[in-house]
C-alpha cells in the first residue's frame, strides 16, 4: 500500500524545478538506510482515528524460508501484552466480577505480602514482587513447556523487593498473576478471553495468544546480528509469559487495538481514567511518554529478539506501532523519527560511516577484563563468548559487541559505543571511553 498524498513543496530556478521530498519520503529514505545497513527489520505504521497514514514493512518474517515482512507478518508483542490483560482485568471490574481493591490473598494467599498486594498494584507494578523472568531457571530452560504450577512456585518461592506502594517498579509477575486470576474468574484460558472479548469484537484478525512460531501463517522469527549477518534467536516457550508477553500482533492491528480503547470502546470512560491514572508515569497497564511538548500513553515490549512500541496522542488521536524482529538501533530512534515525519519536523538521514570487521582472537584477549570509571557507578566486564567480544555489567545478561576498523565497538540496539584509542592495527588495550545518550565515560581496566 502507497501512502496518503502529502503536500509538496516545489523550487523554481530558471525554469527548471527540484522536488523537495515529502515527509514520508523522508521516512522511506531513513528505513531504507537501516534496512540496507542491516539496522533493522520489522514493521512501522502510523494511524490517526481510523485512517491509515504511514506503513512500512522491512526485512524478512523468516530469512531461510526468504519471506519478506507484510502488513500481514505478525510478530511477538512481549510485555505489550499488559495493556491487553489490564483492559481484560478493567472489563471484570465493569461486570463487578472484581475489586481494584481486592487483594491477592483472595486468590493466591501463598505468595508473601498477598494479604497487603491489591489488583490495583498489580496493574501499576507497586506490589513489589520481584520478577520471576529473573530467575536462573529460565536462562537453560526457557524452550520448554512451564505449568502454572511451577512458575507460582517460583514467584511464591521469591523474595520480595519493597513493600506493596512504596514504589513502583515494572515486574513481569504482576501481568503473570492477572492473567491467572482473568482466567479463574472467567472460568477459560486466556486465549479465548482475549478472543471472545477483544479480538473478535473490534475485528483484530490477526492478533492471538501465541505458541510455537508458524511462518506459514505469517509468523516471524527473531534475529540478532552477529559476524556481519543475521542469526536466528531461540524461541521461549509462550507458557512462560502468558498474560505478561505472549500475544502476537501486527503493526495495522495494534494501531486499531489502541485507536478503540481510548475511544472507550473496550473499556468505559471510569475504567479508562483510572487506566491513565499514573504514579511517576507509570499508569494501570500504560505508561506516560513525552514526544517534544507532545504527551502520549503507551507501552513497550521485548522478547528474545523482538522488540515492539505501541502509543496514542490524545491530543490529535495519531497512534504508532512499532514491530521489530531484527534491532541493531536504538528504538526509540525509530519511533521519533516516524514521529518526526508524521509531526513535519526536520530530520537528518544517519551516516553509518566505519567498517565492521572480526578481529582475531589475540586482539580481543588483550580487550577482556574488568573496567570501572570514577564518574560511573556500574563496572563494566568484557568477555569473549563465541569469538565475539561481550559487554557485561553485574546482575545483567551480557550483549554482543560489533567491531570497527576505527577501534569501536557497538551495540546499537541501546545506543552504545566502546571506543578504544588507536584503530584495529594499533589498539590500545586497558581503557576505553563510553558514549551512549550523548554522553561519555573513560573506563580503565582493574
Amino acid at each position: 500500500m502507497r501512502f496518503l498524498s502529502a503536500l509538496l513543496t516545489f523550487t523554481f530556478c530558471i525554469g527548471i524545478s527540484a522536488q523537495e521530498p515529502s515527509k514520508w519520503e523522508m521516512l522511506d529514505n531513513y528505513l531504507n538506510l537501516l534496512e540496507e545497513n542491516n539496522r533493522f527489520m520489522g514493521s512501522l505504521c502510523i494511524y490517526k482515528g481510523d485512517e491509515l497514514q504511514y506503513e512500512r514493512y522491512l526485512g524478512y518474517s523468516s530469512i531461510e524460508e526468504n519471506k519478506r515482512a507484510n502488513y500481514q507478518t505478525k510478530y511477538r508483542t512481549g510485555s505489550v501484552t499488559n495493556l491487553f490483560t489490564a483492559a481484560l482485568i478493567f472489563q471484570l471490574v465493569e461486570e463487578q466480577k472484581l475489586s481494584l481493591k481486592a487483594p491477592l490473598s483472595d486468590f493466591y494467599p501463598q505468595i508473601t505480602n498477598s494479604h497487603k498486594i491489591n489488583i490495583a498494584d498489580l496493574l501499576n507494578h507497586q506490589s513489589g514482587l520481584h520478577d520471576y523472568t529473573a530467575h536462573k531457571k529460565f536462562s537453560k530452560q526457557k524452550n520448554r513447556n512451564w505449568s502454572k504450577g511451577e512458575l507460582m512456585n517460583i514467584i511464591a518461592g521469591s523474595p520480595i523487593d519493597f513493600e506493596p506502594g512504596d514504589k513502583a517498579k515494572f515486574s513481569n509477575t504482576n501481568y503473570l498473576i492477572l492473567g491467572f486470576i482473568l482466567e479463574r474468574l472467567r472460568d477459560d484460558s486466556y486465549s479465548m478471553v482475549l478472543e471472545d472479548k477483544i479480538c473478535k469484537p473490534n475485528i483484530l484478525t490477526n492478533t492471538k495468544y501465541g505458541g510455537r512460531i508458524n511462518t506459514n501463517m505469517y509468523e516471524a522469527h527473531s534475529y540478532l546480528f552477529k559476524n556481519n549477518s543475521w542469526e536466528k534467536l531461540p524461541q521461549t516457550d509462550m507458557s512462560i509469559t502468558r498474560g505478561s508477553g505472549a500475544i502476537i500482533s501486527t503493526a495495522r492491528d495494534l494501531n486499531v487495538f489502541i485507536q478503540k480503547l481510548f475511544r472507550r470502546k473496550i473499556i468505559n470512560d471510569v475504567s479508562l481514567d483510572s487506566l491513565l491514572s499514573t504514579t511517576n508515569k507509570i499508569g494501570h497497564g500504560i505508561f506516560e511518554y513525552e514526544y517534544k511538548t507532545m504527551k502520549a500513553w503507551g507501552h513497550s515490549g521485548n522478547i528474545d529478539g523482538f522488540q515492539s512500541h505501541l502509543s496514542y496522542f490524545p491530543e490529535d488521536s495519531v497512534s504508532i506501532a512499532f514491530l521489530g524482529n531484527g534491532m541493531n538501533y536504538p528504538l526509540q530512534d525509530i519511533i521519533t523519527k516516524g514521529l518526526d515525519a508524521y509531526y513535519e519536523h526536520p530530520f537528518t538521514l544517519p551516516v553509518f560511516a566505519g567498517q565492521a570487521v572480526e578481529l582475531p582472537n589475540e586482539i580481543l584477549k588483550k580487550l577482556e577484563g574488568n573496567y570501572t570509571s570514577a564518574n560511573y557507578s556500574e563496572k563494566y566486564s568484557l568477555v569473549i563468548r563465541e569469538g565475539v567480544l561481550h559487554a557485561q555489567t553485574r546482575g545483567h545478561k551480557s550483549y554482543p559487541l560489533t567491531a570497527y576498523a576505527n577501534g569501536s565497538f557497538r551495540f546499537d540496539p541501546v545506543g552504545l559505543e566502546i571506543k578504544f584509542e588507536g584503530d584495529i592495527q594499533s589498539i590500545v588495550p586497558d581503557q576505553f571511553v563510553l558514549h551512549q545518550r550523548g554522553v561519555a565515560f573513560k573506563f580503565i581496566k582493574d
